[in-house]
């Protein structure tokens, strides 16, 4: 052939695998013609390039079961050591499980129309239950991705007591320890998705559709895994009597033992969950990722079943309303955040909750602790009943639930209901560092000015980085650090009784007075060891309290009623006791008005030993001698005469 010129050779109409056809080949410097049968060119063409289902038998009709074709082209790639599987835009009819094992094999569709049904693209059609259509297992096959595909299943016509027919997931991935990816999957009227068991690192990107029970779920992810651009919507039916099974049936993502996943660009619309943390016999769901997550038409936004989840959420918008009604209708114990499970621990950064029957947020369980930055809730409380923004179930066994907000919570239309239930030992707080005294944990309004906690149980005040009060266990100081405070407050323990400072209006008077439970309680003021009690006016001492003793006895000053006399009296523990008035050295004392003698008759006087050099008046008597004096033995006149 090397001597026939190319331009001589007879043309043909049609060649045969068998035909040899010329190749004009460089050979060093020169070119040479060779020959090569068609089938040999073929083979060396496409050699490593991807392999088509119908090259192995599919019709893909949407009538014909198509899944033994795609298994033997799988079976294939296999031998050949993996590579791409296309499926042309056509209906594939999947009747019988296919595998993927001790391969890694990219299922590669030509793209699909959304709608209701199948269309221009590559769509998968389900129609028969139990099997599952594809199952990734095995290690080999870990980096398998499937892309660009539309599933579709079919189920009863819509009516009142409307369930799905019971498929299996159309994915199962298990036990691959490590990655399968799905990239623009489109799930129409699909009763279970992806599940994904033993297989870490595993991606989902755009995921859209409509599902009825399960969208994916993941159990024993030891690894990170992905989901973001999620859209579960009513592409297929909006019926009423469809989307209600859903919103009551319907869990969107499920996580089980799942170590870390990352969640971005949710959107599930007619569920009963979004998100779900549960558990397994492997565990719960750990240090989960949230960015950006809305919950249109879900009874509950967040469910947590699981005891020990942990994990924080960027973005979350939850409404939780009943999809049929003509107007804004909750459904029945929907809840924005709905916790079951236990030691749940929660942060979230935004937080919005509406359109939900009673608690936005619903804590159950024990132990759970929610932070949570900003937090609104609106049309809460729909049955009007008292219903709390946030409920937190009353502890008897173990640990109070906790929830500390970053913000004040905004409520609105929510008939009035609080902000948290009050039958719960649980508490609503807002929480920060301990901090120190000139640097304390909450500032306001400069960096050295705010509240810290010196030490355990102790709270301080500060105003340019010193303190001024302090308060710990019934005790209060003001005024500075303790030792160098103006102002302490002691509480005893079981305090009933208690010391009320009232100011006053102009024209009033402040007021320093005794309260309480008891039905009459003295105030006492005391000095410390023997100092004096003072009372001071125009900036000095008006009246001094003092004791000469530890008192027994004392005195006492009444006020009186209507013309009767106040009264200063000697009180004490002794049955007789003297009232003394001193002067202060030679100083007498005074009386500023006439001096009063008690009156009595000589019939009547008292005995003179109690009243020695007392001085008496006597109404009657000889002579009209009206005072007399005890000398310790009688009552005498003036003149010395005993009185009789």
């Amino acid at each position: 052939m090397s001597d026939t010129k190319i331009s001589a050779l007879q043309s043909v109409s049609a060649t045969a695998d068998a035909d040899m056809l010329p190749v004009v080949q460089t050979s060093g410097s020169t070119l040479a013609t060779r020959r090569a049968s068609l089938a040999q060119l073929r083979s060396g063409i496409l050699v490593d390039r991807p392999v088509h289902v119908r090259d192995y038998g599919a019709i893909g009709n949407g009538v014909a079961d198509d899944g033994p074709a795609i298994q033997a082209a799988i079976n294939a790639l296999k031998i050949a050591g993996g590579g791409v599987l296309q499926f042309g835009p056509r209906i594939y009819r999947i009747a019988t499980p296919i595998v993927i094992n001790g391969v890694t094999v990219i299922l590669q569709g030509a793209g699909f129309t959304e709608g209701p049904s199948e269309a221009n693209g590559t769509w998968i059609r389900i129609d028969q239950t139990g099997f599952t259509p594809f199952t990734f297992s095995g290690t080999m096959a870990r980096g398998s991705i499937v892309r660009d595909i539309a599933i579709r299943q079919y189920h009863p016509n819509p009516s009142t007591t409307w369930a799905p027919t019971d498929y299996d997931y159309v994915f199962r991935v298990q036990d691959c320890l490590g990655a399968v990816d799905f990239e623009n999957i489109y799930l129409v009227a699909v009763n279970r998705g992806i599940w994904c068991d033993n297989s870490g690192r595993m991606s989902i990107k755009r995921l859209r559709g409509q599902v009825y029970t399960r969208g994916v779920e993941v159990d024993r992810c030891l690894d990170i895994c992905r989901l973001e651009h999620v859209h579960f919507w009513t592409f297929h039916t909006a019926d009423g009597n469809i989307v209600t099974w859903q919103q009551n049936n319907q869990d969107a993502l499920v996580f089980r033992r799942v170590d870390g996943v990352f969640l971005d660009d949710i959107f599930v619309l007619g569920a009963r969950s979004t998100l779900r943390f549960s558990s397994s016999a492997s565990g719960v769901t750990t240090k989960f990722y949230a960015s950006n997550i809305y919950a249109d038409f879900s009874k509950y936004g967040i469910w947590v079943d699981g005891n020990d989840v942990e994990g924080r959420i960027a973005n979350i918008t939850t409404q939780g309303e009943l999809f049929t009604a003509n107007a804004p209708v909750p459904l029945v114990g929907s809840a924005g955040i709905q916790i079951d499970g236990s030691s749940a621990r929660i942060q979230i950064a935004n937080l919005r909750v509406d359109a939900v029957e009673s608690n936005a947020i619903r804590v159950n369980g024990s132990n759970n602790r929610l932070d949570i930055f900003a937090f609104r809730a609106e049309y809460f409380n729909r049955l009007n009943d008292g219903s709390a923004a946030i409920h937190l179930a009353n502890v008897v066994t173990g640990t109070p639930n906790q929830v500390y907000l970053g913000t004040p919570p905004l409520l609105g239309n929510g008939n009035g209901g609080p902000v948290v239930n009050a039958t719960t030992n649980g508490f609503i707080a807002s929480a920060a560092p301990a901090g120190r005294i000139d640097r304390p944990g909450v500032m306001v309004g400069s960096q050295d000015s705010g509240l810290s906690l010196p030490s355990a149980n102790t709270i301080a005040l500060s105003t340019g980085g010193a303190e001024q009060m302090r308060v710990s266990a019934g005790n209060i100081s003001i005024g500075g650090a303790p030792g160098a405070h103006s102002l302490a407050i002691s509480t005893p323990a079981s305090t009933v009784n208690q010391v009320t400072v009232s100011g006053s209006a102009v024209g009033g008077t402040p007021s320093l007075s005794a309260s309480g439970a008891d039905a009459n309680i003295p105030l006492a003021l005391s000095a410390k060891n023997i100092a004096p009690v003072r009372l001071n006016s125009r900036g000095n001492i008006s009246l001094e309290v003092n004791a000469v003793a530890t008192p027994v006895n004392f005195v006492r000053i009444n006020g009186a009623g209507a013309a009767a006399p106040p009264q200063i009296t000697a009180q004490g523990v002794d049955t007789n006791v003297n009232l003394l008035l001193l002067g202060k050295g030679t100083g007498a004392v005074q009386a500023g008005s006439p001096l009063q003698l008690p009156s009595y008759t000589v019939a009547t006087l008292p005995a003179a030993a109690s009243y020695p050099r007392c001085v008496i008046y006597v109404a009657d008597g000889t002579l009209n001698k009206r005072f007399a004096v005890s000398d310790g033995t009688s009552w005498r006149w003036p003149d010395g005469a005993v009185v009789t």
